[in-house]
């Protein structure tokens, strides 16, 4: 019997979050918002703000692009603004679920890859590859190596997503590859960078938003049903706390103890908007 692969909690997220955000914000976009200097943030404005996020990436296209790789197309509405515009669009999408839903959206318009990008096999070339917020997600060595294989020459890798600080200690927020490790395994390879847009302060709000999300809905749900499965179940709940306390204590760490906020997003990472050549 063929071993079952294993269900990836990356992608899982993923797929809540698509269900969460159209049902509590009306939006199927799976990043953060964009909020320029000035601008305050809101669970009202935040679907503006992830407009606003696109529309920074799109007005970071290179002239004289034409085919373009999206790789972790999240629900596929940023490749859908961009095929509106006129590019050529492939999607990359680990997820079964968000395939299904990017499949839908796009119809034929573009080529759909269900797999990680280290998987997407290279014989295609593009003008321009695109990570807006999967950069994280990737093997920094294998997946520059083949950025430099799928480009044209002359083409583009545009990264818009966070970094860690180095040096720092641990972060109560995971994800990100180290900054300095980036810098200096991209200095290998034939891409010269030609634009570096640091906009930390501007994406920063949205875990501030995430939080107090955590705080008002996800917090009372927990201990309500907390409450009831103590309440009805005392034996299977205490060994169900036991058995799972360690990634409970993690949840609860990251997610409801109040230590992720905009302010340790912005001492711990640091997000930019890179635009490299491929030489």
């Amino acid at each position: 019997m063929a071993p079952k692969n294993k269900v990836s909690s990356k992608r899982i997220g993923l797929d809540i979050g698509l269900a969460i955000g159209r049902f509590f914000l009306n939006t199927e976009d799976l990043h953060y918002g964009y909020w320029p200097k000035g601008k305050t943030a809101t669970i009202q404005n935040f679907v503006e703000a992830q407009g606003a996020h696109s529309k920074l990436i799109m007005d970071h296209i290179p002239n004289g692009t034409e085919r373009i790789l999206d790789v972790g197309s999240g629900s596929g509405s940023l490749a859908l603004k961009l095929i509106n515009k006129g590019f050529q669009v492939d999607c990359v999408i680990p997820s079964e679920f968000l395939a299904e839903q990017v499949q839908a959206k796009l119809g034929d318009r573009s080529t759909i890859h269900i797999c990680g990008f280290e998987s997407v096999a290279d014989s295609e070339k593009y003008d321009l590859i695109l990570f807006s917020e999967s950069f994280q997600y990737v093997k920094l060595g294998k997946s520059l190596e083949k950025i430099t294989n799928m480009l044209n020459p002359g083409g583009y890798l545009l990264i818009c997503d966070f970094f860690k600080r180095d040096g720092l200690g641990k972060s109560p927020m995971g994800g990100g590859h180290s900054w300095q490790l980036f810098r200096d395994k991209i200095d290998a390879y034939p891409l010269c960078l030609i634009s570096d847009q640091d906009i930390t302060e501007e994406t920063a709000p949205t875990i501030d938003l995430m939080a107090k999300f955590n705080t008002d809905v996800v917090t009372p749900l927990a201990e309500m049903s907390g409450e009831y499965l103590i309440d009805h179940y005392p034996q299977l709940s205490k060994l169900f706390r036991w058995k799972f306390r360690k990634r409970l204590d993690k949840i609860h760490n990251i997610y409801l103890s109040g230590a992720v906020n905009g302010d340790s997003f912005k001492q711990f990472k640091k997000y930019h908007l890179l635009v490299y050549e491929r030489r």
